[in-house]
């Protein structure tokens, strides 16, 4: 608990030290759109619209393992259940194996 409090205090602090060193005001044009800024603000936006893309495009995949973890916990499921009942028909079996083993004649 408290390494991660010191690693969100140490991402803070540069994150501050970060916006004190790079506040000048910049121009950004793009496809006639004029944008005015700070540079921090102009680089902590390109850095979150790069996490949530990046969470976007890893959606599909996860998601699909999630099913595949799904399907595959409940053929777990099933064959251990298949597995309880042979080992029960087997211990429910064992005395008859047993008398035939003892009542069987030696040639």
């Amino acid at each position: 608990m408290y390494s991660i409090l010191i690693a969100f205090l140490f991402l803070l602090f540069f994150t501050v030290a970060f916006s004190l060193q790079n506040a000048e005001p910049i121009i950004i044009h793009f496809f006639g759109w004029r944008f005015e800024g700070s540079l921090v603000i102009v680089l902590l936006t390109a850095l979150a619209m790069g996490v949530v893309l990046t969470v976007l495009a890893s959606l599909p995949s996860q998601l699909k393992k999630r099913r595949l973890i799904g399907r595959q916990q409940k053929t777990i499921a099933e064959l251990e259940r298949k597995m309880a009942e042979y080992q029960a028909m087997a211990q429910s079996h064992e005395p008859q194996a047993q008398e035939m083993i003892i009542h069987t004649p030696e040639p």
